[in-house]
């Protein structure tokens, strides 16, 4: 029986960790060499998982198409692009600080409450 040493780390949006951007750069360059083995193998990582669905369709084309193709992985190689962008943004500059004030309540108006009274027993008493 095999057993995993480290148990797969849970996926950060605001910062990729360097295995997920190793694994898009390795995707993107055997999508580019038009490399089918290397997607097939990179496609059944669980890491494949967190693609968007329109990165993952880019990749099943390239997976498909003949060697004539002269096509470009562009959704491939900008997703790698956004990546890489929120991995080298500083943690302070992604988290904008919200400053919060206390708010002061006022009680409803007199009016309000009678007429919510008043509307109760013109309907029958409320709930039935």
């Amino acid at each position: 029986m095999m057993k995993r040493s480290t148990p797969s780390e849970a996926m950060d949006w605001e910062r990729p960790s360097d295995r997920f951007l190793a694994y898009l750069e390795r995707l993107a360059a055997a999508c580019v060499s038009r490399d089918h083995d290397e997607m097939d193998k990179l496609m059944r990582m669980r890491l494949s998982s967190h693609l968007p669905r329109a990165v993952l369709d880019e990749l099943e084309f390239f997976r498909r198409a003949k060697a004539g193709n002269l096509r470009a992985p562009l959704k491939t190689m900008r997703f790698v692009h956004q990546m890489r962008q929120l991995a080298s943004e500083e943690t302070e500059r992604t988290q904008l600080q919200l400053e919060l004030r206390e708010r002061e309540m006022s009680a409803p108006p007199e009016n309000a409450a009678r007429r919510r009274t008043s509307r109760r027993t013109e309907t029958g008493g409320g709930h039935e």
